[in-house]
């Protein structure tokens, strides 16, 4: 039995091993919904990264839920398409998709209704401009140069910069600059743990540096200001349009944690044995942890550490119930609780001091 339990965590950690590589396949389509629950992160380790890594976030606690519709450019205001529609003239900003955008506001300044526009190919992903409401007036706004989100192929330790600006103006009163630079580091890569669902990821870590510039016409000067640094932790999966784990940090503080969730329809990328249908809570632990069972998996359960050795004796389980697991023993780290039964599961297990 010992020997079954090593080769099935073994077997498990060689799959985890096996890197994935993102391209424009992997990115939003006319006609994607993206759904998301937002969520509080404060307890995310988002130094945590490498290769072959174990991201088990899957104590996350859902919240308000949302969704990001893609459209076909020719599907948003006529009079934002100016720039994005037109393949000949400004073949750098024909965009490919589009997506609602976040409204702002600048003293006078007022940008309403807006759509982001896209560009994807063999060579990267990029948002070539925006679409928007700008004080009553339906306006284009083009980035020069463009924004690159990613370079493809997408691996582990690739590293891009890229920088982009826009203006907008308001005839007579005054104009508004924002001038960018994103750093990207591919960093890690591995498995990730959501609440209801297990994907192969890669992480990516983007540093984005704004520049903010107002030229009062009035008074015929300006003034610039830099804005507080933003960090994009973003772990991304195959086919799945965005990041299915996303964490913004501006200033240090986090500002925004959304995540994939479908608990009716689970998205996987390992095989049928991974699938979660049995819990473990709590998790992170330090004393007891309960093993929650679903179904007819009677057979036995045990707990082995990172190396494949069984650090609890394999003990009966019941067709269905829970199953008490005492952890106050370990070593603080990171372990697996291994299910053998009709099916397999191991489940990562991680022990707190």
């Amino acid at each position: 039995m010992r020997h079954l339990l090593t080769l099935s965590f073994c077997l498990l950690a060689g799959r985890a091993a096996a890197q994935i590589t993102i391209g424009p396949n992997d990115m939003p389509s006319a006609g994607d919904t993206v759904r998301y629950v937002n969520t509080v992160a404060d307890g995310v380790d988002l130094d945590l990264t490498g290769p072959g890594v174990v991201w088990d976030l899957s104590w996350l606690e859902p919240g308000a839920e949302g969704a990001d519709t893609v459209v076909g450019v020719s599907s948003t205001p006529a009079l934002y398409q100016f720039f994005f529609n037109n393949p000949f003239i400004y073949p750098e900003h024909d965009a490919d998709i589009a997506m609602r955008g976040q409204a702002f506001s600048f003293q006078q300044l007022n940008v309403s209704n807006v759509f982001e526009y896209f560009k994807r190919d063999a060579s990267g992903y990029r948002n070539v401009g925006f679409g928007a409401n700008v004080s009553g007036v339906p306006t284009s706004v083009r980035r020069i140069p463009v924004d690159r989100i990613h370079a493809f192929p997408l691996n582990f330790g690739d590293t891009d910069q890229s920088f982009s600006s826009f203006s907008l103006d308001v005839p007579s009163l005054f104009s508004f600059t924002q001038d960018q630079l994103r750093t990207n580091t591919v960093d890690g890569w591995g498995t990730l743990y959501l609440p209801a669902d297990t994907f192969e990821v890669l992480r990516v870590r983007s540093v984005l540096q704004r520049d903010d510039s107002v030229f009062i016409a009035q008074f015929g000067q300006g003034f610039a200001f830099p804005e507080p640094e933003t960090v994009e932790y973003k772990w991304i999966a195959n086919g799945m349009d965005e990041p299915v784990l996303l964490i913004t940090t501006v200033g240090g503080q986090i500002s925004e944690a959304r995540f994939h969730y479908s608990p009716n329809e689970i998205q996987t990328g390992v095989a049928a044995m991974d699938r979660v249908d049995v819990g473990l809570y709590p998790n992170p632990a330090t004393g007891t942890v309960r093993l929650r069972l679903a179904g007819d998996e009677a057979g036995e359960v045990s707990v082995v550490d990172a190396q494949g050795r069984r650090v609890i004796a394999a003990q009966r389980i019941p067709t269905a119930g829970d199953v008490a697991l005492d952890v106050s023993g370990l070593a603080p780290g990171r372990y697996q609780v291994v299910v053998q039964g009709a099916r397999q599961h191991a489940l990562p297990l991680i022990v707190q001091p």
